[in-house]
């Protein structure tokens, strides 16, 4: 007999997971999107037509696998979708949510030439009057925004550049335009609570948990960028790989 929403019981797959499966399903389609509240078990026991027994086991099943969370007094819902990381090679945001089928948005909130403060200017082991280009800008995950960065590029290694090209490119794309072809960087991380400056470009509230990521990138010998990155922390996670 097969009930509502593919669910079969004339097949030898565990009816829980056959729940389980369309629940993730309606989770990744975006039917229920993420933060909302999953139906009842009653209503998730009419939906599809399995005792509350069955339910109960797709719903542990689900939660296992971290795509919902239980909150006492108040139900079950859909958690954020975190994107994982490996720190074991150079990457870019764009390129690697790009891989993962998932569509990123890029607004820029400031191009400007400037001489910066001493923290960039020896990160990029700049002389006292060298200029450099700060970047500002919001990144967006599938329409929602979950980082907010600050770029720091040397004005005398790529003259001309401008706020549209890095807009309508990228900024490595432009980077590359001029033959720099970023090969290594080294990150820094610290968890932090965010500030209500940048809580409110991000959708946040003040004091959330989020993550600092300070990066220093390099071309073969050459510093070519230093960037100041906040980044939500229920969206990305960082993992690294011991040999």
């Amino acid at each position: 007999m097969k009930l509502k929403n593919n669910i079969r019981k004339d097949v030898p797959i565990a009816l829980y997971y056959q729940v389980k499966e369309e629940m993730r399903l309606n989770i990744l389609s975006n039917k229920w999107k993420e933060g909302s509240k999953l139906p009842s078990e009653n209503e998730l026991c009419e939906m599809f037509g399995v005792s509350r027994i069955t339910v109960r086991k797709a719903i542990e099943a689900l939660q296992a696998e971290d795509y919902i969370i239980k909150k006492q007094g108040k139900g079950t819902f859909v958690k954020s979708r975190k994107i994982g990381q490996k720190l074991h090679k150079f990457y870019s945001f764009s390129e690697e949510l790009s891989k993962l089928g998932i569509k990123e948005t890029i607004k820029l909130l400031v191009f400007e030439t400037i001489i910066p403060d001493t923290e960039v200017r020896d990160a990029l082991k700049l002389e006292p009057d060298e200029k450099v280009y700060w970047i500002k800008r919001i990144r967006y995950m599938d329409a929602k925004a979950y980082t907010i960065e600050n770029s720091y590029i040397p004005a005398k290694m790529f003259p001309g550049l401008t706020g549209e090209m890095v807009q309508n490119n990228g900024l490595y794309k432009s980077m590359r335009m001029y033959n720099c072809f970023m090969d290594r960087a080294i990150e820094t991380f610290s968890a932090i609570n965010i500030t209500k400056e940048d809580a409110k470009y991000i959708d946040v509230q003040n004091n959330d948990a989020a993550i600092k990521l300070t990066r220093v990138t390099y071309s073969g010998t050459s510093i070519v960028e230093y960037c100041q990155s906040v980044v939500r922390g229920d969206v990305f996670q960082y993992s690294v790989e011991l040999k």
